[in-house]
């Protein structure tokens, strides 16, 4: 891997980090499968329900301590964010270069299936559809747009907060930790959930803060031995928290809002990443396995965001064509799941290659425009609140949708003048 001086003066990782690509695909896949794993589509004298089937399993609040990998994604995002944010400097890039260049890679891939869920869902309720029905279908659709939204979020920060990291990495890192821990302590006092909000912004900031300290080296100069036991004391630190203090152990319950024991959870998942690392790496040079990973992150915006509405499809088609519905965690249920999962990986393939092409076709690179920073930080407020307003109201009613989607295009489509020959790739996170 390609390395300069970064913190305490030592190498930091600038090129790609095979271990890194492994596991951002494995990421990426789980997430898909959890997704398709909990959508349970139940059929009663009431009409169609879409519930969450893995909410009633009596160990799957535990089993998300190991299936919640959200800050492991995050933060080696994190650490390519920063690697490719120096890279731009060095071509000679501004802040506002940069994040309107992450905008725009993030929030067009966005564009489409937002576009077409929202007319889908409106012709629908025009066709005397039930509201109940599509407002479960949008609310399911619509759930992974959160990380869409704090991802965009945090970018616009990663200029800011690489130049804390460079000047004071541990202050940074304490300074995101106390505001997190303060936001909790406040939620706790004052019961007020727009104050949980808060560590929408803290919490991922610090996950975020970690992939810095992983791209400038610093986990991998640890000894393996310190980095095991920094991932036993996360986890031990983890089990104190949700059995004495008081918070879930459902860490996707901790999610929402975004709670300490995610911050927690990431800096065990780095550790064990990290001391997992020579193995990981030397597994990520197969061939196969390369080239798996590859294809995957190649395509990451589109698999991430277009995975649940073909999971929807899949489910509706399986009762408009009068296949069984098992009971949600029922034995007939849990036979059905590798098909269920396989007719899932068959209708997506087709569909990301489509995006692929159409991607490609539309535009194929784009050059960053010379981006004033009032510019771009518009830019990213514009794109967060059209994916929130999407997230608080759904895809139904019709005007809302709009209003979200409009957002988000004015934010991808606001243009400078004055070119530069700064490129990225299109599709990925």
């Amino acid at each position: 891997m390609a390395l300069l001086t970064g913190t305490e003066g030592t190498p930091a990782i600038i090129g790609r980090d095979a271990a890194v690509d492994l596991v951002k695909a494995a990421c990426l896949l789980i997430v898909v499968g959890l997704h398709a794993m909990m959508a349970g589509f139940t059929v009663d004298d009431r009409g169609l329900n879409i519930t969450n089937s893995l909410a009633g399993h009596p160990i799957f609040a535990w089993a998300t301590w190991g299936l919640q990998v959200m800050p492991l994604f995050f933060l080696l995002g994190g650490f390519s964010s920063l690697t490719q944010w120096r890279r731009m400097q060095a071509q000679g890039a501004t802040s506002g270069d940069y994040i309107r260049q992450r905008v725009h890679r993030l929030g067009d891939p966005a564009l489409l299936p937002i576009a077409l869920v929202a007319v889908t869902l409106a012709i629908a309720v025009l066709a005397g559809a039930s509201n109940d029905v599509l407002g479960q279908i949008g609310f399911r659709i619509g759930q992974p747009l959160w990380f869409l939204a704090v991802y965009i979020g945090c970018s616009g920060f990663i200029p800011l907060m690489a130049r804390l990291h460079d000047r004071a990495p541990v202050l940074a890192l304490l300074g995101l930790l106390g505001l997190a821990m303060l936001v909790d302590t406040a939620l706790l006092v004052f019961e007020n959930p727009a104050i949980g909000a808060c560590n929408f912004l803290f919490v991922w900031l610090f996950v975020q803060q970690l992939g810095f300290w992983y791209a400038d080296g610093w986990f991998l100069r640890r000894p393996r031995w310190l980095l095991f036991a920094l991932f036993l004391g996360a986890f031990g630190t983890l089990l104190l928290l949700t059995t004495v203090v008081g918070y879930s152990t459902d860490m996707y319950e901790n999610l929402n809002p975004p709670t300490i024991c995610i911050l927690v959870l990431g800096i065990g998942q780095l550790a064990l990443f990290s001391w997992a690392h020579p193995w990981l790496e030397r597994l990520a040079r197969g061939a196969l396995l390369s080239r798996a990973a590859n294809a995957v992150n190649a395509h990451s915006m589109s698999i991430y965001l277009w995975h649940l509405p073909v999971v929807v499809i899949v489910g509706l088609t399986s009762i408009a064509i009068r296949l069984p519905v098992p009971e949600p965690l029922s034995r007939a249920w849990w036979e059905t799941r590798p098909l269920f999962l396989l007719a899932i990986a068959v209708a997506l393939t087709p569909v990301i290659l489509l995006v692929s092409l159409y991607n490609r076709r539309r535009s194929k690179l784009e050059p960053v425009t010379a981006t004033r920073p009032w510019m771009a930080a518009l830019q990213v407020a514009l794109a967060v609140a059209g994916v929130a307003v999407i997230l608080l109201v759904g895809f139904t009613p019709a005007p809302a949708a709009a209003l979200g989607l409009t957002l988000l295009f004015v934010a991808v489509r606001i243009r400078s003048f004055r070119k530069r020959g700064i490129t990225l790739p299109h599709d990925t996170l």
